[in-house]
């Protein structure tokens, strides 16, 4: 498994890996399935940056990432912020997650890619208005053509996360997930993601024990 992306895929928001997302998702994973890991992420990193990474680490015959390391199942992105921050413009932000998805799958032979689409920004407490509503609503444009961009391949996915479990309720929930900064996802936050990401896993693995068993 490859982590890469941004400093939530660092795990800013706590003081340990085990109570960020790698820590999370190994102990997770770990209950039904042997697991190695990797984590390739840095804080500040958007698409364009995270594709150089990519490109770098696969260019370099020193890097841990290498060889038969460089063969993974599942890859699991956080990106995007740093590109709704910095006002990426729609065309490049296309163009990069094309070019992370075609890394992984040739470079790294990756047979699972999930995109975390982004955050509710919007609702960010460390954001001030005006400015959380205009990069809440260039949040909502990049994860729109991420969504359509990766239906275009097979083994991608976009995961949303759900800050409202309680269908009744109309509350704000997303403080009950985030760090005192008012930006990154605190331990109930990883968790969250983490158990959404094993859900999904399960299901691929299931659906595809299940096509093996009805082709034998």
């Amino acid at each position: 498994m490859l982590i890469a992306g941004d400093s939530a895929a660092a795990g800013v928001g706590v003081s340990t890996q085990q109570d960020a997302l790698s820590g999370m998702l190994c102990e997770g994973l770990s209950a039904h399935y042997c697991v190695n890991w990797r984590l390739k992420a840095k804080t500040g990193v958007n698409s364009a940056s995270l594709a150089n990474m990519l490109q770098d680490t696969n260019s370099h015959t020193d890097s841990p990432l290498t060889s038969t390391s460089m063969v993974f199942d599942l890859t699991v992105i956080s990106i995007g912020v740093n590109d709704v921050t910095g006002f990426t413009s729609l065309y490049r932000w296309r163009r990069n997650i094309v070019q992370i998805i075609e890394l992984l799958q040739t470079s790294y032979h990756c047979q699972s890619i999930v995109f975390t689409a982004l955050p509710p920004m919007h609702e960010f407490p460390a954001l001030p208005q005006p400015l959380r509503w205009v990069l809440g609503q260039k949040a909502k444009y990049l994860n729109n053509a991420l969504v359509k961009l990766v239906n275009k391949y097979q083994g991608v996915n976009v995961l949303t996360l759900s800050l409202h479990p309680q269908e009744d309720s109309s509350s704000n929930n997303t403080l009950e997930y985030m760090a005192e900064d008012g930006f990154h996802p605190h331990s109930a936050g990883y968790q969250l993601w983490a158990n959404a990401i094993i859900k999904l896993v399960n299901e691929e693995v299931d659906g595809l024990v299940g096509k093996s068993n009805k082709v034998s």
